[in-house]
């Protein structure tokens, strides 16, 4: 079950979060990691809009693009993607069997927002659900990337 991290329950015994953990180029593979620290911090903020769900992302991070019919996964700055019609790679990682790519849009940017995030480790890309619930489908979003090439390789992804 996805949660927002602005609205956590009270208690939960086994919190994880999804990433696509890249810090071994030869062993890539989607993992739930135990949520044990949280950072916190101010930044500007985009408004995404994926497959028609909005979502707010740090301004900052960069996003796994894509095309069904057209060579591998990149990762791309946020800053970079207003009007050029990308689409963002989507997956989840329990359920999914094929990859999507989602229309990508820009709606806004916010000057300074609060953001709760779990701290992830080099080459660890966040999966970002796309909506509350049961089975949602996973944007991926990256802050730091190093150690990660910026064309993926899509067979190692899935």
């Amino acid at each position: 079950m996805a949660f927002s991290l602005n609205d956590m329950p009270d208690e939960i015994d086994d919190m994880r979060y999804g990433v696509l953990d890249y810090s071994n180029v030869n062993n890539v593979d989607y993992h739930f990691v135990p949520m044990v620290f949280m950072e916190s911090f101010n930044a500007p903020a985009a408004v995404l809009s994926i497959g028609g769900k909005q979502i707010q992302m740090p301004l900052d991070w960069s996003i796994i693009l894509g095309d069904a019919e057209l060579g591998e996964p990149e990762i791309v700055p946020l800053m970079t993607v207003n009007d050029r019609g990308f689409s963002a790679f989507v997956f989840n990682p329990i359920t999914g069997f094929r990859p999507k790519f989602e229309p990508l849009e820009l709606i806004n940017v916010y000057t300074e927002v609060k953001w709760y995030f779990p701290k992830l480790k080099l080459g660890h890309i966040l999966a970002v659900p796309l909506k509350d619930g049961v089975d949602p489908p996973c944007a991926y979003f990256i802050k730091e990337i190093q150690k990660v090439p910026e064309v993926l390789s899509l067979h190692l992804m899935v």
